[in-house]
């Protein structure tokens, strides 16, 4: 009898024992999984300003990155338009007579004539004007013939009759046509000759220009010229369609 209480007992003492030991193995889990579970919580999870949800956080953000995008989409748009605001500023006055196409590639005014003149000729300063060109045959008449062209500026503030006096009979740069109107010869870039040269069809001539003085009797500014109130006048003086003209504004062009 005793024995067997003894028994009991032991296997009792047994029992607690393994109960304890399951106990604590559970006890021991259970921290160590709700630690893990901290540690992975504060490596992923962003802090959020009070009041906002991970929802209205990422829809910012999102936003944020799209008005940006706009933003510079919108600048590269405003450069791009000043760009072709800036590259059209600068007007191609052009009108075709007899076949010839004439477009005025700039029109200047210089405070000297010393651009028209060889080394050893004398500069003198004064108020001028400098009109480049170029010239197309469009095929329509053949051959162009630039000898039977005048290249004439005609305006208010000019004073004809008083080119002879200054420059006789050489009318390089200015000569009588009528009380407004003057006559200049068309020249060459290169050697500053007269040009008088035939173009074929489809031909195109560059680098030619007229020069004109506004004021030979004096080199002060000609105040009563101005682009806007002169004009430059292309006239037929022989062969096919004589007499007729055309005339070219030279308002917009920058000096």
């Amino acid at each position: 009898m005793n024995n067997t209480r003894r028994r009991v007992g032991r296997i009792s003492l047994v029992l607690c024992v393994a109960v304890a030991l399951a106990l604590m193995t559970v006890y021991l889990a259970s921290c160590g999984s709700g630690t893990t579970t901290k540690k992975s919580t504060t490596s992923t999870t962003t802090k959020l300003p009070p009041g906002t949800t991970k929802q209205q956080a990422t829809a910012e953000s999102t936003g944020t990155g799209t008005q940006a995008q706009s933003t510079q989409a919108q600048s590269t748009q405003a450069q791009s338009t000043g760009s072709t605001q800036a590259a059209s500023t600068t007007p191609s006055a052009s009108a075709i007579l007899a076949g010839a196409q004439f477009t005025i590639v700039s029109a200047t005014r210089p405070n000297t004539n010393q651009g028209v003149i060889s080394s050893s000729a004398r500069a003198v300063p004064g108020d001028y004007l400098q009109v480049e060109f170029k010239i197309f045959n469009n095929g329509v008449d053949g051959l162009v013939d630039l000898s039977q062209y005048s290249f004439r500026l005609q305006g208010p503030g000019i004073a004809a009759d008083t080119y002879s006096d200054y420059y006789g009979t050489t009318g390089t740069y200015g000569a009588y046509v009528n009380d407004n109107e003057i006559s200049a010869t068309l020249l060459d870039y290169t050697n500053l000759a007269p040009v008088t040269v035939k173009l074929k069809v489809g031909e195109e001539l560059d680098k030619v220009f007229v020069f004109f003085d506004l004021n030979p009797l004096t080199n002060a500014p000609n105040a009563s010229v101005t682009k806007a109130n002169t004009q430059l006048v292309i006239y037929k003086t022989s062969g096919t369609d004589y007499g007729t003209q055309v005339a070219l504004p030279l308002t917009g062009y920058p000096d």
